[in-house]
This record gives structure tokens, C-alpha cells and sequence, in this order.
């Protein structure tokens, strides 16, 4: 098989890659509704919030303004919601947003492809299927019909345009997603600290600011009090302990409740750290942001299972010719889906309160399994430590032979 997928050339590579699509993400969406639906929790799902939302703009409505009375109010930052025209405007039927989220799936895998194939066509191809295949991803695409594909793609593609040199792009592209769900800033300072002036990560940070006015300012000026409840609640003000899968939301769902305030205090202390150590080892961009995302991850008192899809799709780069790492990547999905199932059956009350210990020990199992790979990874070379040797052309406008620009700074110490 791998002889095969040498022999493929970069075009047949890319249909190879839509071909996994239309099987693996097509048909869970085919047998949907005639076979899995009927086994699925009604409560599990955003579908109709994403419904909601869309109608609304497209009635010409202001979202966070004119939230319909009632309705959950928007908690998210506005770009997500825009997002959701798409497939609305598609028929807005479960399997069209089903396969608005597949979509992203696939330009994860196809920008994992594209950019790291300057460095190695091979590894590169078998990186971007395993993020294809990752079941994080698929499930979450399509039965799951949860927006995090497009959460997961806009986290990655930031890190992809850095190691292209497209700096610019990428200080556009975190910014962007952050407006859009959050996740992506927590890149930018890891991004800013490969820059080798403090001129050049000022002129970063002042063009952030400038996108971030941008998309900002219409709803300040508008509907300012309900625009700023978002900044609110991924800090956690309100004293419910946590939220979702995370530790301190599990130990909030057991009986023991702590303030929201010290579980964004603690992650934010955490995150600090995690910035100084990778300046301190000169860690080179992949391997910070792997890093930043584990103990994110680990301490964020608001997470899903379907989050772990980011560290999946940076640990890929060694799970390719790594098989310790490879099994430690695909095995951590048991242990965090049962915590998941777990929290989610005890908090719509088909499960009595204690069995939040019992998910809280399997989330910690999870875990375990990650940050030992991201142990692994921080010690062991990855074809992205080699010396960029180009690629050859995909649709024949490239320069055969042509790679980015590395600087010494994406260099492991």
C-alpha cells in the first residue's frame, strides 16, 4: 500500500484524498437518517441554534441584537454565525450542513497536504489522510453535525501559512479565528515569538488590532452590552465551576463546584508559562503550538471531545513514521469518547451525578495518552526537521524544486 501511495502523483494524491471524503464522510452522511439517526440522543447537537441563527441574518436581522425571545442567547463570536448562510441558504436541512462541516474537514486535510509537501511529498500526503480520518473530525462532520470542523480548520491554518513565511496571512488568519470561536488566539503568541524583532511582532500585533476593529466595531456601535456577554463566557464569570468534558466541569457535575474565575486564571497562568518555556528551548513553531494546545486542553474548564482534534492534527507530522506516536494519537479517542458519553448522559439526567467521577477518571486516561505523545514528539525528530526540498508541481504552475523560506527560528534547538 505505501508503495502505492508513492507512486501517486500529486494530482492522483488529492483525488485520493476526495475519494476518502465521499466514503468515509459521504456515506456516514448517506446512512444517516436511514440507519444511525434513529440510535442518536434528540438533545445532542446545535443543529437548531445553527438554523436559528442563519434565519436571522438572512432576514436581515442583527445577530446578538435580535435574538429571538426565548432563544439561548449568542455566546459565540460573530464570524461563526455568518458561517451558517451556507448551508441555510442550501435548504438548511440537517444533511446540508452535514456536509458544509465535511467540507472544512476536507480543506483541513488538503491545507495539511499543500503546504507541508514542500517539505516532504510523502509524509505530507499520509499526515493529511490521517486528518481526514480522524475520528474527532468524521464523527463531529457529520452524525455529531457540530461546527468544530470549522473551528478545527480555521486553529490550523495559521500555523500552515507561518510555515509558509506567509506571515501576514497567518496574523490575518488567527485574528479571523478568533472572531470567530476563540480557539486560534491562543496561537498568536507563539507565532510572535518565532519573529525575530520586536518591530516585526509590534507590526503583527498592530495588524490584529486592525482586523480585530474592523469586525468589532459595527457591533460596539450597535448593540454593544449584549456584543460583550461572548468575552464573558469563555472566561467563565459565572461561578458554575466549568462546562462540558473538562475536569473542573466534571468535578462541578460530582457535587464539587469551584469559580469559573479560577479555572481561566489557572489556564491563563499556565498558558504564560507554557509561552516561556518554548522561548526558552527555542521551540520551533509545530512543536510550540502542539504543546500549547495540550496544556490548553488539559486545564480549560470548558472543553468538548471534539477539541482533541487539534493536537490530533499537529501530532500527525510524527504519527506518520512513528508508531508509538501514531497509536497514542488514534488510541487517546476511546478513553475521552467514553468521559464524553458519560458527561453528557449525567447532565441531561440519564445517568445519576456520580458516574461525573467515573468520566472524570476516563477523561484523565485520555489525557495521559496525549501528553505522553506530546512527550514523544517534543524528543523526536519529525520529517518537518529536514531541510525543505520543494515539491513537485501539482496543476504544473509551480517551479519544480521551489520551497519556502525557513528561518533559523523554525529550526528545532
Amino acid at each position: 500500500m505505501d508503495d502505492r501511495l508513492r507512486a501517486l502523483s500529486p494530482r492522483g494524491k488529492v483525488v485520493v484524498l476526495l475519494a476518502i471524503l465521499l466514503v468515509a464522510y459521504g456515506g456516514l452522511i448517506a446512512l444517516d437518517a436511514p440507519l444511525f439517526r434513529q440510535f442518536l440522543d434528540p438533545n445532542y447537537g446545535d443543529l437548531p441554534i445553527f438554523q436559528e441563527r442563519a434565519r436571522l441574518l438572512l432576514n436581515g436581522g442583527m445577530i446578538y441584537r435580535d435574538v429571538p425571545l426565548g432563544s439561548l442567547a449568542v455566546e459565540s463570536p460573530p464570524l461563526i454565525n455568518y458561517l451558517f448562510i451556507p448551508p441555510q441558504l442550501a435548504g438548511g436541512e440537517w444533511w446540508t450542513y452535514e456536509l458544509w462541516f465535511s467540507f472544512f474537514a476536507f480543506l483541513s486535510a488538503l491545507s495539511v497536504y499543500l503546504v507541508l509537501r514542500q517539505w516532504d511529498d510523502h509524509p505530507a500526503f499520509l499526515a493529511a489522510i490521517l486528518v481526514l480520518l480522524c475520528p474527532f473530525l468524521l464523527f463531529d462532520a457529520t452524525l455529531g453535525i457540530q461546527d468544530e470542523p470549522i473551528v478545527a480548520f480555521l486553529f490550523i491554518i495559521p500555523a500552515l501559512l507561518f510555515m509558509r513565511r506567509s506571515l501576514r496571512a497567518a496574523t490575518v488568519s488567527v485574528t479571523l479565528g478568533f472572531w470567530t470561536k476563540f480557539l486560534s488566539i491562543i496561537l498568536f503568541p507563539t507565532m510572535l515569538l518565532q519573529l525575530p524583532t520586536w518591530q516585526e511582532r509590534f507590526r503583527h500585533v498592530g495588524l490584529a488590532v486592525l482586523v480585530t476593529a474592523l469586525i468589532a466595531l459595527p457591533f460596539l456601535l450597535i448593540c454593544p452590552v449584549e456584543f460583550l456577554q461572548f468575552p464573558s463566557y469563555y472566561l467563565l464569570g459565572s461561578a458554575d465551576g466549568g462546562a462540558g468534558m473538562s475536569a473542573m466541569g466534571l468535578l462541578s457535575a460530582g457535587g464539587i463546584v469551584l469559580p469559573g474565575e479560577i479555572g481561566a486564571a489557572v489556564t491563563i497562568l499556565a498558558l504564560l508559562g507554557t509561552y516561556l518555556y518554548c522561548s526558552r528551548r527555542r521551540l520551533d513553531l509545530w512543536r510550540s503550538c502542539l504543546l500549547v494546545t495540550v496544556i490548553f486542553l488539559s486545564l480549560y474548564p470548558m472543553i468538548r471531545a471534539s477539541y482533541f482534534m487539534i493536537p490530533f492534527a499537529f501530532l500527525t507530522v510524527w504519527a506518520v513514521e512513528d508508531k508509538r506516536i501514531l497509536v497514542r494519537t488514534v488510541g487517546m479517542y476511546v478513553p475521552i469518547m467514553i468521559s464524553q458519553h458519560l458527561e453528557f448522559s449525567v447532565n441531561h439526567g440519564q445517568l445519576p451525578s456520580v458516574y461525573a467521577w467515573v468520566s472524570l477518571v476516563f477523561l484523565i486516561i485520555g489525557l495521559a495518552i496525549l501528553l505522553d505523545a506530546a512527550r514523544l514528539s517534543l524528543r523526536s525528530p519529525c520529517f518537518l526537521d529536514r531541510p525543505p526540498k520543494g515539491a513537485p508541481p501539482l496543476w504544473g504552475l509551480e517551479v519544480p524544486g521551489s520551497a519556502p523560506k525557513v528561518s533559523s527560528s523554525q529550526k528545532v534547538s
